[in-house]
């Protein structure tokens, strides 16, 4: 469910205009500035102001907007149409029972706030321009609060709407006419490569893994003895997540390791874990909050210490592994010796620029069926070892249909599936437009 008209119901101001503030745009020809109550849905109402916001919003973003008086009519019939969809999504998901962790909604608000103001040089820049966008940094907040807590609720009732339906079907026309509709907007085509790959990561000593373990048996016995789990994790956490208490926020099946995830969706809320361990360390899960298919967790990742010596086995290992692929052996056979994880083993059409530096090098005029590396790739607490195989090279250039068929068919679906909830909706729900 495209949640654009979210922005407009709560009349936020987009990073992108706060990015280019200026003054409110005039009335254009045909517009005025009247109040009212243009349509009813359930228990709420939509004003003729709300309307004019979100027109004003719309331009803020560089939408067009007509000046001809028939075009401007339709335009804004649209809008109110969109508008009215909106409401009724979120007045059904709230009787549909869904609701919103408000944590949740203020990180997810103080995350955006802090990409936003990183846009400025200063501080005073940042309320200038909203001011300039009639916003404070108070009010502003609150408007971005309301967004994403309507945006949380409609992604929600929209997702378990949507499973329940059999996928619709999609004719080639309508793919056709979609690609050549929207072709304009698709930009040029990155560079792109495909590859095979095996990574080698350290692995610590014995000793060194014995010593995590013990680390780790000692936060579990505290924890018996009723320590707190966000205090150990800020004091014995070795990742990014032991800053916020070991927080994971929230996941689905699948997201996680293996290990990890068959511990945490075998729990019940509120359960502290054993000692699991997986390629990253020994992890003390606690399940934190149960929401349908998702899960809310903490845990407590102690990692052995990686020492010099290890990363140089790594590297012989790794060029083992080159020797082996240019001498002809399978890269999945590899890739399973050595335990790479199956989401990395084979990467396909991935755009030259969005792959890390020193491998974008590597690639550099390799061409199909070359083997590459090792190439130290940096990430995470320590170096790993990558050797690739190309499979696959991509010139930059215009998209084909078929470049961007799988996802014109998806978005096919899902406008489909949006459509048909709204006309339920609008069946089941009184619905009254006076415009």
């Amino acid at each position: 469910m495209r949640i654009a008209f979210a922005l407009l119901l709560t009349a936020l101001a987009a990073p992108a205009a706060l990015a280019q503030p200026g003054t409110p745009a005039q009335p254009q020809q045909g517009e005025e500035h009247w109040d009212g109550v243009v349509a009813v849905v359930g228990d709420t109402v939509l004003l003729r102001s709300d309307i004019m916001v979100a027109l004003e919003q719309l331009r803020a973003q560089g939408q067009t907007v007509p000046t001809d008086p028939q075009e401007y009519g339709r335009f804004i019939r649209g809008l109110t149409d969109q508008l009215v969809n909106d409401l009724l999504l979120i007045e059904a998901a709230r009787d549909a029972g869904e609701v919103v962790d408000p944590n949740d909604i203020e990180r997810t608000v103080d995350q955006r706030i802090a990409e936003t103001r990183a846009r400025f040089p200063s501080e005073a820049a940042y309320i200038q321009a909203l001011a300039e966008a009639g916003r404070t940094p108070e009010n502003y907040r609150a408007e971005l609060i309301r967004r994403f807590a309507d945006e949380t609720l409609i992604n929600r009732f929209t997702s378990a709407r949507k499973a329940q339906m059999a996928p619709p079907a999609v004719s080639e026309q309508e793919i056709r006419e979609f690609f050549e509709a929207n072709r304009a907007q698709l930009g040029t085509r990155p560079a792109a490569i495909s590859f095979q790959q095996v990574l080698i990561r350290p692995e610590p000593g014995d000793s060194a893994r014995a010593a995590a373990l013990k680390t780790a048996e000692t936060v579990l016995q505290e924890l018996g003895k009723g320590g707190d789990f966000e205090v150990l994790a800020r004091r014995y956490g070795t990742d990014a997540t032991s800053e916020r208490g070991g927080d994971l926020g929230w996941f689905r099946q699948g997201q996680m390791v293996r290990e990890f995830d068959q511990a945490v969706f075998a729990m019940r809320p509120g359960q502290v874990s054993g000692i699991v361990r997986t390629e990253f360390g020994f992890h003390i899960i606690k399940l934190e909050k149960v929401r349908g298919p998702e899960r809310q967790a903490r845990h407590i990742l102690i990692r052995a210490t990686i020492s010099q010596a290890d990363t140089d086995r790594a590297r012989q290992r790794a060029d083992s592994v080159a020797t082996a692929a240019r001498a002809g052996a399978s890269m999945p056979d590899l890739a399973a010796k050595y335990d790479t994880p199956d989401e990395v083993r084979f990467q396909r059409d991935v755009p030259m620029d969005r792959l890390p530096a020193e491998v974008s090098a590597a690639f550099q005029g390799a061409e199909v069926g070359t083997v590459v590396g090792p190439v130290a790739v940096a990430g995470g607490p320590t170096t790993a070892f990558a050797v690739a195989r190309v499979t696959g090279r991509q010139t930059e250039g215009e998209y084909t249909l078929e470049d961007v068929r799988a996802q014109i068919v998806g978005r096919l679906r899902e406008m489909k599936m949006d459509q048909r909830i709204v006309e339920e909706l609008r069946r089941d729900m009184h619905v009254s437009v006076r415009l």
